[in-house]
């Protein structure tokens, strides 16, 4: 077994510092790995990424605290342990320690072992907070938003209130935070013209019909739900527009699965151990 050693550039220094001492069973050269061209680079760090992914290689720790400790590791951003560290823990969050991760905050669990896709951790650092662009600074505990809240608290009937006061939120520009309306981008079940084939202009296209529903009948799944009756912590409705992707301040339009995201999850994956 050889030790692949790595160089990074701006876009993938993060990954590099994790690739750098995953031993594969492979070599790359320092010279073609150093090659300034970035098309030529991209590949080699694609080719660990395969590498290190299909063949489902043993992630340690050691790999999830230099992510934890490295700038632009999941996007443009700083280093989780900015926020997130012993002494000042947003949240109650300490990722700062493999204890901490497991512990989580405030909020609950931040990963559950064995369990990587749909945790708490991978969703924080890939879905974008709407409406899209919306400042990280907008509170999510307006008026507009405590409505949705309570809404989906007291069981997402399609009663007056909804009529009168919830529905409508969807159709007004800044409901939420920015310029735009949630209808802009999401007006029917189908996709052209709906992102996710997700319609916020009924109640039935909402509550019955969730996201994805379409695409997901022909594979003979059932559509996404994105609001569960008493249960706000599990609706995507409500997790979209309440909470920021992290690192905070992170563009919209950034990669939702950098390399280092799934280096991450397949640790979650492999029973995010300690040792």
């Amino acid at each position: 077994m050889e030790t692949l050693h790595t160089f990074s550039t701006a876009k993938h220094w993060g990954f590099a510092a994790l690739a750098g001492t995953i031993a594969i069973g492979m070599a790359i050269t320092a010279s073609s790995v150093m090659a300034q061209d970035g098309e030529e680079l991209d590949q080699h760090v694609q080719a660990v990424f395969d590498t290190a992914i299909n063949a489902n290689v043993p992630i340690s720790y050691e790999r999830i605290a230099t992510l934890m400790r490295t700038d632009n590791a999941f996007g443009e951003g700083a280093a989780c342990v900015v926020c997130h560290n012993s002494a000042k823990a947003y949240n109650g969050l300490d990722l700062s320690s493999c204890d901490g991760i497991l512990k989580g905050g405030v909020n609950g669990t931040f990963v559950t072992p064995g369990k990587g896709k749909g945790g708490t951790m991978r969703r924080s650092l890939r879905d974008n907070r709407m409406p899209l662009g919306i400042s990280p600074s907008y509170p999510s505990s307006t008026k507009n938003h405590l409505i949705v809240l309570d809404w989906i608290d007291n069981g997402i009937k399609n009663d007056a209130n909804f009529k009168k006061n919830v529905l409508p939120l969807f159709s007004t520009a800044g409901a939420f935070g920015g310029e735009t309306k949630c209808t802009d981008c999401h007006m029917s079940n189908e996709e052209p013209p709906s992102f996710h084939e997700l319609d916020l202009s009924s109640w039935a296209g909402i509550v019955e019909k969730g996201a994805d529903s379409i695409a997901r009948a022909a594979e003979g799944l059932p559509p996404v739900m994105v609001v569960y009756a008493g249960k706000p912590e599990k609706s995507k409705l409500w997790l979209r527009i309440s909470e920021n992707r992290m690192p905070l301040g992170i563009a919209s339009d950034a990669d939702r699965d950098p390399y280092n995201l799934h280096i991450l999850m397949n640790w979650v994956d492999q029973g995010a151990k300690c040792k």
